[in-house]
């Protein structure tokens, strides 16, 4: 897959599994400690070049979110934002 088709169907496997970490964070059966130490190793092990750099990009802001306590509404609200390319208004 290429282009703009590839981009939307890696975007729509992203968003998926987003959204199963948020549900398993707001049954309370997830650490957020843990899941931020997991993909610091997860970002540790992607090569750093152009094609990674929108999916580091994505995690390292979401990560920014379990660490700053969001809760799991607000999580889901700034990681799907990122992924639609930025605020689609309030």
């Amino acid at each position: 897959m290429a282009g703009a088709a590839g981009f939307e169907f890696l975007k729509g496997h992203i968003a998926a599994t987003m959204a199963l970490i948020h549900g398993l964070i707001a049954q309370n059966a997830l650490d957020r400690n843990a899941l931020d130490d997991f993909f610091t190793d997860y970002l540790s092990g992607l090569p750093h070049t152009r094609e990674t750099l929108a999916l580091r990009l994505v995690i390292d802001q979401w990560r920014q979110g379990l660490r700053d306590g969001q809760d799991e509404h607000q999580l889901r609200r700034h990681f799907l934002e990122v992924i639609s390319g930025g605020r689609q208004g309030d």
